[in-house]
């Protein structure tokens, strides 16, 4: 039998050692799914605070460099012995490992695309450090290396339609990418809901995030349970973080259990998931976040102000005023578990980690040598 490729993930972040966003996790999960499949998998990721320089967690072998330091970067990438190389949302990684290994397959997933608007709403919600960093990250995952490389990659792929117009324009591509879905484990069956209407919120605690304004929902409906996970993502936002906890911390009908660590305790999550009625994004700015279709996964209805892929039009309600309120009321009222079973069929058809990852085997098999 043929042996499978041998893939390396390209990543600004994986989840674990202090970061916790959508990036990292999908990455983690596809390593580790291809490794369960027979997949050698590594991983070259610039490194955070408590993390080795090479580790192998769940037979994925991660090794990181000293963030900024390319000739770190470059040392990981000359050394490996990868078939392919899959960028998770491109990087000056991945313009990095076409220069050093021409003759390999480069593929690349965009996962997030920011065009200038984008940008400008990262600066106007980050702290005063990322602000001052936001031209250096322009530049390594934006810049005119970044764009190059997503040009001259041998495929580029998008895990939600609505980003594949939004690819081809801001990189200039002939053909548009072509979808290659997110890996979110579904349940066999529609969980049964909880008896008292759960209420939930599933991000970072960032200022984009706006979670006070689901924290001070809770007030406004006390029959209901509100929980909402997550926490600050960074030092600098941990006085937000703390003060948050402080302002919100004697409303009753509120539950703020910080982070929950999908991979160590996954019990955790699938249990408010499956209490959950109605699941809650406040964010001004998004891809296509795996929170949307981790809760559409268990049978939830999305509340939103970004519809990425109609996911809040179709199945829940899209915010236009920030009237979140309102919008629960109206959910509730026109029975939001019809909705959430309309999202779980949906990303039990498309997203299923199983079918996900054969569409990614097939690709890989496309490009190995």
């Amino acid at each position: 039998m043929k042996a499978r490729p041998h893939v390396c993930i390209l990543t600004s972040q994986y989840f674990d050692w202090g970061i916790y966003g959508g990036f990292g996790s999908m990455s983690r999960k596809l390593a580790e799914s291809l490794v369960r499949s027979g997949h050698r998998v590594s991983v070259i990721v610039p490194g955070r605070q408590g993390q080795q320089p090479s580790e192998t967690i769940g037979g994925v072998e991660i090794r990181s460099f000293s963030p900024r330091n390319v000739v770190a970067a470059c040392r990981l990438i000359r050394e490996s012995s990868a078939d392919i190389f899959h960028s998770q949302d491109p990087t000056v990684l991945t313009y990095l490992a076409q220069r050093l290994h021409p003759r390999r397959a480069h593929l690349v997933t965009s996962r997030d695309p920011r065009e200038m608007s984008d940008w400008w709403v990262e600066f106007l919600y980050a702290t005063p450090m990322r602000r001052l960093l936001t031209p250096l990250n322009y530049l390594t995952e934006s810049g005119l290396l970044v764009r190059r490389a997503v040009r001259r990659a041998d495929a580029v792929f998008c895990p939600a339609h609505f980003l594949k117009e939004k690819v081809k324009r801001l990189y200039g591509l002939s053909v548009l990418p072509t979808l290659l879905p997110n890996l979110i484990d579904v349940p066999a069956t529609l969980p049964e809901k909880s008896v008292r209407p759960t209420i939930t919120f599933v991000a970072r605690w960032d200022k984009r995030k706006r979670p006070w304004l689901f924290l001070e929902l809770a007030a406004q409906f006390p029959a209901y349970r509100f929980v909402a996970v997550g926490q600050g993502s960074a030092s600098a936002e941990s006085g937000f973080d703390a003060q948050l906890r402080r302002k919100f911390r004697d409303v009753p009908n509120l539950e703020m259990p910080g982070l929950i660590n999908r991979f160590r305790e996954p019990e955790r999550m699938h249990k408010i998931l499956s209490d959950t009625w109605i699941f809650v994004s406040t964010a001004v700015r998004e891809g296509l976040p795996l929170t949307f279709l981790e809760a559409a996964a268990y049978g939830c209805p999305i509340i939103s102000r970004v519809d990425p892929d109609q996911f809040a039009s179709r199945f829940g309600k899209q915010v236009h005023d920030d009237d979140y309120a309102a919008a629960i009321r109206t959910l509730l009222a026109e029975s939001p578990l019809e909705k959430g079973r309309a999202a779980y069929d949906y990303v039990r058809e498309t997203y299923e980690t199983s079918t996900a990852l054969a569409a990614h085997q097939i690709q890989y098999e496309r490009f190995a040598a």
